[in-house]
């Protein structure tokens, strides 16, 4: 069997058993603190990284290195999520992108650019777009905080790279 195929159902069934764990627990499969069952970290990671404190970890702000993962910042996610559903990935980007953008090592745009990995799925304030319709009939998915790296209530992180100017 190719390694890489075989790489990716390692992959698949992993994130399914964490899948079928949290959901039974109800919990977010995003949300990872020093006391979760470390069994589920290889699934993503080569190495199991060391947490630093007893808080549920977001990596909002944390470097990404790319060469941690066992999957690119696509095959990853797309065990759990379907990429034709969200932005296009794999796109070349041919401008600067701000340092906590990160692309691969091509200059693609994937699914880590904009979102990052670990961390609560709710917000104390709006991320996404909105308007006054959505502020009256959709309040609670105002405040998903979609794992965005940016606050995007005013398109601040699209902004980033679809600059209309």
């Amino acid at each position: 069997m190719d390694k890489s195929l075989h790489q990716y159902l390692g992959l698949a069934g992993g994130l399914i058993l964490l899948f079928v764990a949290t959901v039974r627990a109800g919990d977010n499969p995003h949300v990872v603190s020093r006391q979760d069952d470390k069994t589920v970290c290889p699934v993503c990671h080569i190495q199991v990284p060391e947490l630093r404190d007893d808080q549920p970890l977001i990596s909002k702000n944390l470097p990404l290195d790319l060469n941690d993962f066992k999957l690119d910042g696509v095959a990853m996610c797309s065990a759990c999520h379907d990429p034709a559903a969200y932005h296009k990935v794999h796109l070349v980007v041919d401008f600067p992108v701000p340092a906590d953008l990160p692309l691969n090592q091509d200059n693609e745009i994937i699914c880590l650019t904009c979102h990052y990995v670990h961390g609560r799925l709710d917000s104390d304030r709006p991320q996404a777009s909105f308007s006054f319709m959505d502020r009256l009939l959709n309040a609670r998915r105002l405040h998903k905080s979609y794992l965005l790296r940016r606050n995007n209530s005013n398109g601040e992180l699209c902004l980033s790279c679809h600059n209309p100017s």
